[in-house]
């Protein structure tokens, strides 16, 4: 059963939406989804030379970076740095639009329009969940 389970490392604005990924992680945890976070975005006190190995290294435990979209994601230093690494780390990368964003919202340099949700579950659930034969 556990090749079943979806890893998420979720991407969020350190700056200005520490509350809303929280939030978020708690409502996503009352699905019971079969997903487990295997990381989240963090301060991280490293020499740039060695942030993008080690936080990309990070990132392998999951197969997917889930990136909480708001309005100022898409001039986030770290959600941008985060989705870089990400595709470096060859996760699939899905959006969700939170705190205010909507379809129009500036997307983090790498997140593709196609693969961006609203807030919710049932559209979120089909973009996480892997698709099974049968």
């Amino acid at each position: 059963m556990a090749e079943d389970v979806t890893r998420i490392h979720v991407i969020f604005d350190l700056a200005r939406e520490r509350l809303t990924a929280r939030k978020f992680l708690h409502e996503m945890a009352e699905q019971n989804w079969p997903v487990q976070v295997t990381g989240a975005s963090k301060r991280e006190d490293l020499d740039p030379r060695h942030k993008e190995v080690v936080v990309t290294e990070r990132m392998r435990a999951a197969t997917v970076a889930l990136v909480l979209v708001t309005p100022m994601s898409g001039v986030s230093r770290n959600v941008n740095e985060e989705v870089k690494f990400a595709k470096r780390a060859n996760l699939n990368l899905v959006g969700v639009l939170v705190a205010g964003s909507t379809a129009h919202t500036n997307l983090p340099e790498g997140l593709h329009r196609s693969r961006v949700v609203g807030w919710d579950w049932g559209a979120l659930k089909k973009e996480l969940m892997p698709k099974r034969d049968g």
